[in-house]
């Protein structure tokens, strides 16, 4: 009996091992779970506002380089001209005749007006109160002729002298005028 006292003593102490293995592990993973979780929402609370401030700085990095980006991309017209429809607008003081009003605008490299469209004439009609020297004249048999080639439809120019080949724009309308005639002029120039 004393011999199967021993076997049985021995089984209970493989048993009690083996439990006590299989307790002091589960305990172990149960603790190491509980520590983790207690350490996880600490974390959070830490990193969001960190996290926060370089996502703001980032995105105020961003809308700063896309201004800058913009703003030197973006065509615009010099100081003190008017920007309308695609093109910049300069209404001088001075007055001068025809031709120097032409050469006046090429130095800033533009044109004297051309009006190219009913919106525009309605635009220069508006704001009109005296008269300037625009890109027309009256070529010897073509008849009235912009700047840049094309031939004025559509609109009259109001002529009493068959000398007058050169026309300003006054009020609401176009009229002609010796090209000597000492005025005010629009200079033209696409955005850039």
């Amino acid at each position: 009996m004393e011999g199967s006292r021993s076997e049985t003593s021995a089984a209970e102490v493989s048993e009690e091992i083996i439990y006590t293995s299989v307790k002091f592990s589960q305990t172990s993973l149960t603790r190491a779970k509980a520590a983790q979780e207690k350490r996880a929402p600490c974390l959070w609370p830490a990193v969001v506002p960190g996290l926060a401030i370089a996502f703001g700085i980032l995105s105020i990095s961003l809308a700063i380089a896309l201004i800058w980006k913009m703003s030197h991309s973006h065509p615009r017209c010099p100081e003190q001209w008017v920007a309308y429809r695609g093109s910049c607008y300069s209404f001088s003081r001075e007055r001068k005749d025809w031709h120097s009003s032409r050469e006046s605008c090429r130095a800033q490299g533009a044109h004297l007006l051309v009006v190219n469209d009913a919106l525009e004439m309605d635009l220069f009609k508006s704001i009109q109160t005296r008269c300037f020297w625009v890109g027309l004249r009256n070529s010897t048999g073509s008849g009235w002729i912009w700047e840049d080639g094309s031939v004025l439809n559509g609109t009259k120019v109001l002529s009493n002298s068959p000398v007058q080949h050169c026309a300003v724009l006054m009020n609401n309308h176009f009229q002609a005028s010796s090209c000597e005639f000492s005025t005010s002029w629009i200079c033209e120039k696409s955005l850039r």
